[in-house]
């Protein structure tokens, strides 16, 4: 066998794991002599359901699997963005097994992981790279290996019954102030997902671009925006609470008005492995119901 040989699992365990299926595919990586980490919590849940262990080496960080040569994630979305914060770092490829609800960024079905590992072993596949978004501030919310997002940094109000008052500049020059719920500033990946509902445009993956999608503006001219991802994007926020809800792909932290966010491309992408026959489009199709008029059927 050439290729990959050393591989990590992570992921969410929910109601919609075939167990069978992880079953059948234990027995198929044995076969192939795989070096198998796991990540600790869905190790846990994994041997919870087998009442037995996987004898496989679990982990905890990112750092613990540098070296393999890919990693799978099972769940949903949220998995993913969860498996990415820990890979992307090292570069390591990652592929997305679909056991979740929407599962717009986990596309390999749960019966095709026989299949989709084969591929993987035998390096019959391509790499898409995503970028990400980097944010730096006055007052540090996450730390330096942290502070990055696949799908979306967010601004918004820390109280329900607040808007915020949020200015932007591109490369020091002002660009807008949104009175608005908040701001979300999206990758093209992302493009699929919050600021899809909020408004924003469907962006293709290989676009260098952010998407600013203003929430609820208190002004009906405010549109979404799209602007090349090779300048540094400064945010600053104030509110009548005096503090302003910032997140990174779902990772909230409160942080004071006033505070100055840089958000710059990553120095890194994420790796995402795509096996023979994807298609973004047809993702979209799939996912999205995108372009389905029932009155052709």
């Amino acid at each position: 066998m050439g290729g990959v040989s050393k591989v990590a699992i992570l992921g969410r365990w929910t109601q919609r794991i075939r167990l069978e299926a992880l079953e059948a595919w234990r027995a198929f990586l044995r076969k192939w002599g795989v070096a198998v980490w796991v990540e600790e919590p869905f190790a846990q849940a994994w041997e919870g359901a087998l009442r037995g262990g996987l004898e496989w080496r679990v982990f905890r960080r990112g750092e613990e699997v540098a070296q393999v040569d890919a990693a799978i994630v099972i769940g949903g979305d949220g998995a993913f963005l969860d498996a990415a914060r820990l890979v992307a770092p090292y570069q390591i490829p990652l592929m997305g097994v679909h056991a979740g609800r929407l599962g717009f960024l986990t596309p390999v079905p749960q019966e095709e992981l026989i299949p989709a590992t084969e591929a993987l072993l035998l390096r019959r596949y391509t790499i898409g790279l995503r970028s990400l978004i980097t944010v730096t501030s006055e007052v540090p919310l996450w730390s330096s290996t942290e502070n990055f997002a696949l799908n979306e940094v967010t601004f918004s109000k820390a109280i329900t019954s607040e808007m915020v008052l949020i200015e932007v500049y591109l490369n020091g020059e002002w660009m807008n102030t949104y009175w608005a719920d908040g701001l979300i500033v999206a990758t093209p990946t992302g493009s699929t997902a919050y600021s899809l509902a909020c408004g924003g445009p469907i962006v293709t993956p290989t676009c260098e671009v952010f998407i600013l999608t203003p929430m609820a503006p208190h002004a009906l001219t405010v549109r979404p925006l799209v602007i090349p991802d090779d300048g540094v994007l400064t945010v600053v926020c104030r509110a009548r609470s005096e503090q302003v809800l910032v997140a990174l792909d779902g990772r909230y932290a409160l942080a004071p008005q006033e505070t100055a966010f840089a958000l710059r491309k990553a120095d890194f992408p994420l790796r995402v492995i795509q096996l023979p026959g994807y298609s973004y489009f047809q993702t979209l199709r799939d996912r999205l119901a995108w372009g389905l008029d029932r009155r052709e059927y």
